[in-house]
């Protein structure tokens, strides 16, 4: 760790572990914006909390009871993880 409390990781190491990064957030925000409602889970009629993607192979919202079965990885990338990674969607951060 540095003298000003940062630490020695690099952009792309601070990036995986503060969550999904800025491509993975622009999907989930469109496809907030395709929504004519509320984000629903897919598995349970709760709201969604996370979105579950991985490019040409999953799109979908899931509640966070249901985001461990999908075995997906909130921190990272799709390419790093092999598997869907769970963007939080903004109410859930909040």
């Amino acid at each position: 760790m540095s003298s000003d409390g940062a630490d020695a990781a690099t952009g792309e190491d601070r990036e995986a572990a503060d969550g999904p990064g800025p491509a993975a957030c622009a999907v989930r925000d469109a496809a907030l914006d395709a929504l004519d409602d509320a984000p629903r889970c897919a598995v349970c009629p709760a709201g969604a909390d996370f979105y579950l993607y991985e490019a040409g192979r999953v799109s979908t919202f899931v509640c966070w009871e249901h985001v461990s079965p999908y075995a997906a990885d909130v921190n990272g990338t799709p390419a790093d993880a092999e598997r869907p990674i769970a963007v939080p969607l903004p109410s859930f951060t909040e």
